[in-house]
């Protein structure tokens, strides 16, 4: 997943957003510096930075929700960081938090990280998250909250540093963010063939929520403009992927193995004296020959110089990806960067869903696809480099030898019987690469010479009505070219041929792949729906999320979630599930 994020964000929730003491019951608003709102209140607007009294709360919670039938919220390890004050002072849970710099009894600050390898959640796992990380001490699952009594609350959690700053942003480079966690929705989905598993890959997730309540109650009681948002809530989002585990994908790796030795196969028929070559040479030698005269070959055929396992082995173990898509052959895996895809996780507006439709998945098969068609011309390429560049040497020797024939005479003389003879010694030699010979350039050095007295053989051969042996050598000598044609003919329909019935077997098999990747896509804006900087406060909040309203005299809650996954399985998708990652929460606040 890339790092295309968030703009830098650097509040920290430990900064007291106080007003100016200089607001105060005297300002312009109001003509009566003891005007009365209510009872309750108090005969004057308040004056920040110096009232106290306020009571708050305030929370992080990192992880809440439900996945596969488990609700997430009881786990104890999970527990939220909250903290609430009020006139008897702070209660503090979970009590074993860590305190960060309280100065009881006016502030309070704590947070409760939690060591995620510990954790054993089915379903999701943030082991990633675990790794120690610059500028966030506390770890990156890491719970924050702060309270005062001048009426400032804040609460942050996720990766965060120990003032509860937001760490996550469009600078944090990659080495510094922790490893994706994984919510796996493979049991949502449809059964599909050619995928084993599906994951989401959340990257590192971060919220913080700061409420001036003290500001925020003299806006709400009074209506005296506050010189600074009386809240301030941001989120940050490192990255959503889509991880799925495809024994459709190992099996191109099989496919390919099993193609090399089929290759390898055809290779070796070419050597040997009975081989594919010596046969088809032979046969090219009887053919330029009468048919009465018989050949037979001995010698041998080699090719050396070629390892075609480790022609392909690095197309085996190197994944494809094109920045957005990356396919692991040798894992089985398909990882896509949804982020790069999605309209933008960061900087959104409250409540904005993103939207998963086809526009926006259809090019991961679009990808995918290019990534294997180019990677399987590769393969069949880098084979076919491999056999082309092998080195083929050839060291042939043929006897051509003519039968033996009755030769009539002049009665009452007996018929003259002529013994066959063998007529020539053949050589046919060659060094150099299997290419020169496909491509017709390779020079065949052919010798013939008698195999015998001339003489008698050509009494012989006159008596079959052949041609003399000078000529018959003329003949064979001249073959250069037309046998280099018979080798090539020879390679083309077994080497060749073994190499395209791997490129058709790979055209299927990532047919298979695409399949079942276009299966997924379909299937999961049924399965699937993304929200983010929740605020439950803001119009289009999701339903269920609840938050408190603002009272006669406090503040309302103000909640901020950084990630809220809907999950509905595939065959019943009105049993809709959420997780939520990295939520903060300030206030209420109440006046003294």
């Amino acid at each position: 997943m890339n790092t295309r994020r968030l703009v830098p964000l650097s509040i920290a929730a430990s900064a007291a957003l106080l007003i100016s003491s200089s607001i105060t019951a005297t300002s312009a608003s109001w003509t009566d510096a003891e005007w009365v709102h209510a009872d309750d209140v108090g005969t004057s607007s308040l004056i920040c930075g110096q009232d106290t009294g306020f009571e708050s709360t305030s929370y992080g919670r990192f992880l809440s929700g439900s996945l596969l039938g488990t609700s997430l919220d009881p786990v104890a390890d999970l527990e939220q960081m909250t903290l609430a004050l009020d006139e008897d002072g702070a209660d503090i849970s979970p009590a074993d938090a860590v305190d960060l710099g309280s100065v009881p009894p006016s502030s309070y600050v704590y947070a409760n990280p939690f060591d995620l390898s510990l954790l054993s959640i089915v379903g999701v796992n943030l082991t990633g998250f675990s790794v120690p990380l610059p500028g966030a001490a506390l770890g990156a699952a890491n719970q924050y909250s702060r309270v005062d009594t001048f009426g400032s609350a804040a609460g942050a959690s996720g990766l965060i540093n120990n003032s509860g700053a937001v760490q996550v942003s469009g600078t944090t480079p990659p080495a510094d963010l922790p490893s994706p966690a994984t919510v796996r929705i493979g049991q949502l989905l449809p059964s599909i063939a050619g995928i084993a598993d599906a994951q989401l890959q959340v990257g590192a997730v971060a919220a913080s929520s700061v409420l001036d309540g003290c500001a925020a109650l003299r806006e709400q009681l009074w209506g005296i403009t506050p010189a600074a948002p009386v809240a301030t809530r941001v989120y940050g989002i490192a990255g959503l992927g889509l991880r799925l585990d495809s024994p459709a994908v190992s099996a191109l790796v099989t496919n390919v193995n099993s193609g090399v030795s089929s290759i390898q196969a055809a290779v070796d028929s070419l050597t040997g004296s009975s081989g594919v070559l010596s046969n088809a040479l032979g046969a090219g030698l009887d053919l330029a020959l009468p048919g009465v005269l018989t050949t037979s070959v001995g010698g041998t055929v080699t090719v050396t110089g070629l390892n075609l396992a480790n022609s392909v082995s690095g197309l085996l173990t190197t994944p494809l990806t094109d920045g957005v898509v990356t396919v692991d052959l040798q894992s089985g895996r398909i990882d896509v960067d949804l982020d790069a895809l999605l309209p933008s996780l960061n900087n959104a507006a409250p409540n904005t869903e993103i939207v998963l439709n086809n526009t926006v998945l259809n090019p991961i098969v679009t990808r995918v696809g290019a990534l294997l068609d180019n990677w399987s011309s590769q393969v069949v390429g880098a084979l076919t480099a491999a056999v082309r560049a092998a080195t083929l040497t050839i060291d042939l020797d043929a006897v051509v030898a003519a039968p033996g024939v009755t030769v009539p005479s002049v009665p009452p003389l007996p018929p003259v019987v002529l013994p066959g003879l063998n007529v020539l010694n053949v050589g046919i030699d060659f060094t150099g690469t299997i290419g020169a010979v496909l491509d017709g350039t390779a020079a065949f050095t052919v010798s013939a010479a008698a195999a015998g007295v001339t003489g008698p053989i050509n009494t012989l051969l006159a008596a079959l009505g052949l041609p003399t042996v000078s000529s018959l050598i003329s003949t064979v000598t001249a073959l250069g070219p037309t046998l280099v044609t018979a080798a090539a003919n020879s390679i083309t329909t077994t080497v060749l041929a073994a190499i395209t019935t791997l490129g058709t077997t790979l055209s299927t098999a990532v047919n298979a792949v695409l399949t079942a990747v276009g299966s997924v896509v379909n299937a999961l804006p049924s399965v699937l729906s993304i929200m983010v900087n929740v605020q439950p406060d803001q119009a289009n909040a999701p339903p269920g999320v609840g938050h408190i309203a603002a009272g006669p005299d406090s503040t309302a809650q103000y909640r901020v979630s950084a990630l809220r996954l809907g999950l509905a399985p595939f065959a019943t998708p009105a049993s809709i599930a959420t997780v939520t990652l990295g939520t903060a929460s300030a206030g209420p606040v109440a006046a003294p």
